[in-house]
């Protein structure tokens, strides 16, 4: 059983800027992934709020993610005006 975070952000920044971070992300998110504490992620624009779809083995490893990328998400969300939000749960197999 895996577990599934979503990250909602609202954000006042424009198309290009928010890619941009992302580029900058990039390179951490696959450092988490050959570390393998990132199953895999993905980000989605959604109107005017972007979705960064993340997926864990366990919840410890979400939570070792969290607090590695707290002070990247405090530059990119806090600092720009944006709001964000996580929904997170466990993805249970059908079958």
């Amino acid at each position: 059983m895996s577990i599934t975070q979503v990250l909602v952000i609202e954000t006042p920044l424009s198309r290009a800027e928010v890619m941009k971070n992302n580029r900058t992300a990039e390179v951490m998110f696959k450092k988490q992934k050959k570390a393998k504490v990132l199953n895999r992620y993905k980000l989605v624009e959604a109107g005017d709020r972007w979705l960064l779809i993340t997926e864990f083995t366990n919840k410890a490893n979400m939570n070792n993610f969290v607090k590695a990328t707290a002070s990247i998400k405090s530059e990119n969300i806090d600092e720009t005006g944006s709001q964000s939000w996580f929904y997170f749960g466990t993805d249970k197999a059908n079958g």
